[in-house]
């Protein structure tokens, strides 16, 4: 019975829940998140404890709960947590719908300030997740990670907002921003849309920016059969000629949830690798 007892300690996964909370910079007062809390967090010995977070931002179209559907995303954590590959931590996945074709947003500040997703994202929903649960209130505590039109938002972020966040994850993303259509409610029109597309293009604003970026992890992957490919290695070949330290990966598989499925662990390992015992 001992035994058995501690077997079913030892594999108790986290929570997800399904919250609600107060986006000023959307104009919306109900805006959907999930949220994954670790094995420990709801435990009595644990009640002091403060834990890091991942943001993981979904793709297009998408929802806050892609990532714990067919992302499986609580299942990765609980059983990378389980045999310690990762330490516990907290994952939070906003709604990310904007005024786009869908929803799409791009995840940027729309053209007229209607949508100010990138403001959503790195003050309203941070300042809700350190208001809220026991996280380490410091972009050291911090990390953001996504897949395709998620993917490229979480870099985005993470280079605009260094001190924010501390860590970036893409997963078939693309780090130059193209006008397509469906756009329009959030780039609008010329002569301001190319412009903000430029500024919120990682790869065309990163020679100015490589300074302030070597203490931030930055780790970004796609499938070799994936339609991004030509534009990640590109990134890639960029950030090396800049110097700018990253890590990328390439694997078998194209823009399909079973890709971004397997390769959550490799993005979580190494947003985390900092993040070792007693962080």
């Amino acid at each position: 019975m001992v035994a058995a007892l501690a077997l079913a300690a030892a594999v108790a996964g986290g929570t997800v829940q399904r919250l609600t909370l107060s986006a000023p910079s959307l104009g919306d007062h109900h805006r959907n998140v999930r949220v994954y809390l670790p094995p420990s967090y709801y435990r009595p010995e644990a009640r002091t404890r403060r834990y890091p977070v991942v943001f993981l931002l979904h793709g297009w179209p998408g929802g806050e709960g892609n990532w714990f559907g067919p992302g499986r995303a609580a299942r990765t954590a609980d059983s990378m947590i389980a045999t310690g590959t990762i330490p516990e931590l907290i994952l939070i996945c906003p709604d990310a719908a904007g005024h786009g074709f869908l929803g799409r947003s791009l995840y940027i500040n729309s053209y007229d300030g209607a949508s100010r997703m990138e403001d959503f994202l790195s003050h309203d929903l941070v300042r809700w997740a350190d208001s809220t649960f026991r996280t380490r209130p410091e972009a050291a505590g911090r990390a953001i990670a996504g897949l395709s039109d998620g993917g490229s938002g979480a870099v985005n972020l993470a280079f605009k907002h260094p001190d924010v966040f501390a860590g970036c994850a893409s997963m078939s993303g693309d780090f130059t921003l193209e006008g397509e259509s469906g756009t329009g409610g959030v780039l609008g029109p010329e002569p301001g849309r190319s412009r903000l597309l430029a500024d919120n293009s990682p790869a065309l604003y990163v020679a100015g920016a490589a300074r302030r970026l070597h203490g931030v992890t930055i780790y970004f992957d796609c499938g070799l059969s994936d339609e991004a490919l030509a534009n990640n290695r590109s990134f890639h070949r960029l950030l090396e000629g800049l110097g700018v330290p990253h890590t990328y990966r390439e694997y078998p598989g194209s823009h399909t949830w079973g890709y971004w499925r397997a390769h959550l662990r490799d993005a979580l390992t190494a947003l985390t690798a900092r993040w070792g015992p007693g962080f």
